[in-house]
């Protein structure tokens, strides 16, 4: 860390949907263009490797965040996952997702039993934001990262896996990778 800035010597980008079509042109515009600026900054790509994705067949996987989970209630207070409403909220959310991606929510409710997490909290800011409230304040999220044991439908788990699982999934929250999937 460098003040607000962090220096980086590589820089490793994961992307998941189960948009097959969105990624192969995705991948092809990226194949097309070596060098990328971003707010003054310079990213040279060096290569692209395609992860392999793990297929759900079962109703019960255990999940591991490759970024954290950002849970939050009604009035966006942030639940842990020790609160006794944390499964309700994440049911919520997974159903508002999955209706909002294939037009119909859960198939059936999600039990969740987190194994171990982590609270992190994460400074953000924004364009918007810095011109409403100005260059000196940021957004603080409290997230949680780490492993959960989840069971549900295996088409629902599928599509949780592919389009991540919290809030503000489009500002990088809610990465999920499967550490296994219990027969």
């Amino acid at each position: 860390l460098k003040g607000n800035e962090i220096e980086l010597d590589e820089l490793r980008v994961v992307i998941s949907s189960p948009d097959y079509e969105f990624l192969l042109h995705l991948y092809n515009g990226l194949q097309s263009k070596k060098r990328f600026e971003y707010k003054g900054y310079e990213f040279i790509r060096r290569k692209i490797v395609m992860g392999e994705e793990k297929k759900i067949t079962s109703s019960v996987v255990i999940f591991r965040t490759l970024s954290p989970l950002l849970i939050e209630d009604e009035k966006k207070i942030p639940i842990a996952p020790d609160d006794p409403n944390y499964e309700k909220h994440i049911n919520y959310l997974a159903d508002t997702i999955l209706y909002e991606y294939r037009g119909r929510g859960l198939y059936k409710p999600l039990t969740v039993r987190p194994i171990r997490f982590k609270k992190m909290v994460i400074k953000e800011s924004n364009h918007q934001f810095t011109e409403k409230y100005g260059e000196q304040q940021h957004l603080y999220f409290t997230a949680y990262h780490g492993l959960f044991h989840m069971s549900g439908e295996p088409a629902d788990l599928q599509l949780l896996y592919q389009l991540g699982l919290s809030k503000r999934r489009n500002q990088g929250f809610g990465m999920l990778e499967v550490e296994e999937v219990k027969e």
